[in-house]
């Protein structure tokens, strides 16, 4: 631990940083590829990365603290306070100008793609789609990313880890019950009481995903935030990287499409099949395994969520 903080230390004298670019935002959820597309757009000289500024971990607290109450950091962001989300936007403002550090920020250094000297930030964030608006908005110069995964495919991946569905917290929040009609609020009702753990996360998906997908549909999102599809970012690589730079005003490199073939550093998440399937550039295993694990009930269980709640972006079964 020593010679970590002593180089953390190292690091932190040798960097330089003055933003003169505008900062990136990806938002999405845990096991949506982020790392991927954070570790792509990272290979860009100017870039550097601010990894899941709100983590939970020790060192991150010990930021965190400084900006928030001690009861206040936690799993996701809903329906928080005025005071509290302007304290958020402290923080970043903060994070974007080099005040003060995020505890991932020294990730990438074993990647090759650390810069000591940068004009901008890239931040992934996992807890903030439900304020991806109201960031947009503070952030008005700068450019937004909303990351997708199919929803059972992300669903598959969460069960797996062990993890929990936040649909009851999401359900519960003031935009979503504005947002969702009678259908869609018995849907989830019904779902929460008695559905099925594939049901549970797909609905959980629908929720947390719920504040973009309503605005992706009616073309009511904010002109600085842009739609990413995982999917296509894996089976259209370099078609998809250039749409994504020319967005965000970001110069493509070749080295950005060779990352795709690299295990990301969140590759502590995943299969060592899945491991050998990315080094051999495997798109359709990447996005199509998830077939394989649901039979033609389920399909129609997850047709019926998608349905009722009004979500159109993902028909293809």
């Amino acid at each position: 631990m020593r010679i970590r903080s002593s180089i953390k230390s190292l690091c932190k004298h040798l960097h330089r940083h003055r933003k003169i670019q505008a900062d990136i935002f990806i938002f999405t959820l845990p096991r949506a590829g982020s790392t991927l597309l954070a570790e792509i757009l990272n290979t860009d000289p100017s870039t550097k990365t601010a990894s899941e500024p709100l983590a939970l971990n020790r060192d991150n607290l010990q930021v965190l603290r400084r900006y928030f109450s001690r009861d206040f950091p936690g799993e996701r962001y809903v329906d928080i306070s005025e005071n509290d989300l302007l304290n958020m936007f402290s923080y970043f403002e903060d994070l974007s100008s080099g005040k003060t550090w995020n505890s991932y920020y020294w990730s990438d250094l074993s990647s090759g793609f650390h810069h000591f000297l940068s004009r901008r930030t890239l931040f992934k964030t996992h807890r903030l789609s439900y304020y991806f608006e109201e960031f947009m908005q503070h952030f008005k110069e700068d450019f937004g990313l909303y990351l997708l995964r199919h929803p059972v495919s992300h669903a598959l991946s969460r069960m797996r880890k062990g993890w929990d569905p936040y649909s009851e917290l999401y359900a519960e929040s003031e935009k979503i019950r504005i947002l969702l009609n009678e259908e869609a609020k018995l849907k989830t009702q019904d779902v929460i009481a008695s559905g099925s753990q594939l049901e549970q996360f797909v609905l959980s998906w629908c929720l947390e995903n719920y504040v973009f997908i309503h605005g992706l549909q009616n073309g009511s999102l904010p002109g600085n935030m842009f739609p990413v599809f995982y999917e296509e970012l894996v089976t259209s690589p370099e078609k998809t990287i250039r749409d994504i730079c020319g967005k965000v005003n970001m110069e493509y490199n070749d080295r950005m499409l060779s990352r795709l073939q690299i295990p990301s550093s969140g590759i502590v998440h995943s299969t060592e099949e899945a491991e050998a399937q990315i080094k051999a550039g495997n798109a359709d295993y990447l996005t199509q395994r998830w077939r394989q694990d649901i039979n033609e009930s389920d399909t129609e269980k997850v047709k019926d969520i998608l349905r009722k709640l009004g979500i159109t972006i993902y028909k293809d079964f």
